[in-house]
């Protein structure tokens, strides 16, 4: 679920006046009084099974939903994550429902899904801690820049703790009633609601504060007041655990355009913000008057535009940007998907067949199977890299697994032809751990393909079976997904390279088994690590 999506339902419950109890809710049939039965899912989204926690019980339930990953997550985690959390549900046996429901609350919350959070929380007896429903909506849109929405909450009734002591002092500092801010810091100051940053920061509106703060972005109400005072963005400006922080910055239009810019990056990289959102940021930035790159993604995108860049400058710049979000497969994925209309109008030929390698693989995080295969086949060209042909062989069997339609036949040769072409030890690694996946996901390996799975050089594997890795697959033929899930993202731990292949096919073994085969196949193209840095 995007950002701006749950945004406008979140103002569309504050203009009806209320965080109603039944708002933003889909009926699933679940006994709707039970806040597990509640679907925050978009229409058309896969939804888990509404059993998923039937065969699970809450004391063990618990831990697991408390220790688990929340931020730096891989597409694939991020994906299991958000349907877990978001999915409706018969409720878990065991005396800590109240608990639990607090603990998916929060998982939203920290997910970025805070409209969803604060439906949810209205609900709840007892809320998770240090979170208030009506706070986090009034906070949201105070992000969003819909200052008059938030500050009109203050008109309910006991809106007199210490958040919204503190937002009637932002409220009035941004109507520019000096001295109704000053009446409300004394009284937020009675209530130690307010820091020494805020009391500058709220004073630094008036314009006359000599020494005005750095701008603080770490909550919808510090980033009202540093945007109406213009304070200067500090080094590292954006919160790195709050996506949906980052998604309203990069919409904020008081914002300067380079730290929208930024924001947007983070927000992509989350699954936060739409990529038309995040170009049409970056094409506002570089056509600034007298712009100049400072970065590889601003010189990819501005040489893009240049007609008097050639296609083979064109093409390094827009690979170096690339190479530098090899860092993690979300940020691969982000910067593929901004920069994939520049890299489509590339032609295919000597002048940049250099480059194929890391287009092909834009290609493939972008979802443009047949432009993978396309850019795989520049090694025979002039200028192409060395050992393209086994680069070539090894992107169509990436395809194959990503899920591009593909014939037993096919399949066969193309596995032939990669366990042919795998001469070094690395390429045989590389080569016997796809096959690997292919044999988890159901694609058949012919018989050179298994012979490597066998025989591949100084093999990473499990000489026991984890003990862990047995629990998962017992809960997934349990049906028990929420657990699976949980266990899941709690083993990959960001990076499903760097699991050996045996735990990496029971993984996958059993989310198929709960019926999330998009993401197991989505997890499995990244343990190839495709996105990373090139061999």
């Amino acid at each position: 679920m995007s950002f701006k999506k749950g945004v406008v339902s979140v103002v569309c419950l504050i203009l009806a006046g209320s965080l109603p109890a039944g708002a933003q809710i889909e009926d699933s049939g679940l006994e709707l009084v039970n806040p597990w039965g509640m679907s925050f899912l978009e229409a058309g989204e896969p939804s888990l099974p509404t059993d998923m926690w039937r065969a699970s019980d809450a004391d063990d339930l618990l831990p697991l939903m408390r220790d688990v990953r929340t931020h730096d997550l891989t597409p694939a985690e991020r994906t299991l994550m958000q349907r877990m959390a978001l999915s409706p549900a018969t409720p878990p046996a065991g005396m800590q429902d109240p608990l639990l429901r607090a603990e998916r609350a929060r998982i939203m919350y920290d997910l970025g899904e805070a409209q969803a959070a604060a439906t949810l929380m209205a609900r709840l007896d007892t809320p998770p801690p240090g979170l208030d429903a009506d706070e986090i909506v009034a906070d949201l849109n105070l992000a969003l820049g819909n200052e008059a929405t938030a500050c009109d909450m203050l008109n309910a009734p006991d809106r007199l703790s210490g958040y919204w002591a503190k937002l009637r002092a932002v409220c009035a500092a941004l109507q520019g009633n000096t001295a109704g801010a000053e009446l409300a810091i004394e009284m937020a100051l009675q209530q130690d609601a307010v820091d020494s940053w805020l009391l500058a920061a709220v004073f630094a509106t008036s314009g006359e504060l000599p020494d005005a703060p750095e701008a603080d972005y770490s909550s919808g109400l510090n980033l009202a007041i540093s945007a109406e005072a213009g304070l200067t963005p500090p080094e590292a400006p954006v919160p790195a655990n709050r996506p949906d922080l980052a998604a309203a910055m990069a919409l904020h239009p008081k914002l300067p355009i380079t730290l929208r810019v930024q924001s947007a990056g983070m927000a992509s990289q989350a699954g936060m913000l739409e990529t038309d959102d995040y170009q049409a940021l970056f094409l506002k930035l570089i056509s600034e008057p007298g712009f100049v790159p400072s970065t590889p993604l601003e010189s990819a995108l501005y040489a893009a535009r240049d007609p008097l860049v050639t296609d083979e400058d064109r093409a390094f710049a827009l690979a170096a940007a690339l190479e530098g979000a090899m860092d993690t497969p979300a940020h691969f994925s982000a910067v593929a998907r901004l920069l994939w209309e520049d890299v489509e109008r590339l032609p295919i030929n000597t002048f940049t067949a250099a480059n194929a390698p890391i287009f092909a693989r834009a290609a493939l995080a972008t979802d443009h199977y047949t432009a993978a295969k396309d850019w795989s086949s520049a090694n025979t060209m002039e200028g192409a890299r060395e050992d393209g042909s086994f680069d070539a062989a090894l992107m169509s069997a990436l395809v194959t697994l990503a899920g591009s339609e593909t014939t037993r036949n096919a399949s066969d040769y193309i596995g032939e032809r990669l366990a042919t072409l795998a001469e070094s030890d690395l390429q045989k690694q590389t080569a016997a751990r796809l096959f690997a996946l292919w044999t988890a996901l159901g694609i058949a390996p012919p018989a050179d393909a298994r012979r490597l799975i066998v025989n591949a050089p100084e093999r990473k594997s499990t000489p026991e079976i984890d003990l862990q890795l047995v629990g998962v697959l017992a809960s997934a033929e349990a049906d028990a997904a929420g657990e699976v899930i949980l266990s899941t993202v709690g083993m990959t731990k960001g990076d499903p390279t760097a699991l050996d292949d045996a735990s990496l096919l029971l993984l996958l073994k059993a989310l198929q088994r709960i019926g999330a085969e998009d993401a197991a196949r989505e997890m499995a193209l990244e343990s190839t690590g495709y996105w990373k840095a090139l061999n």
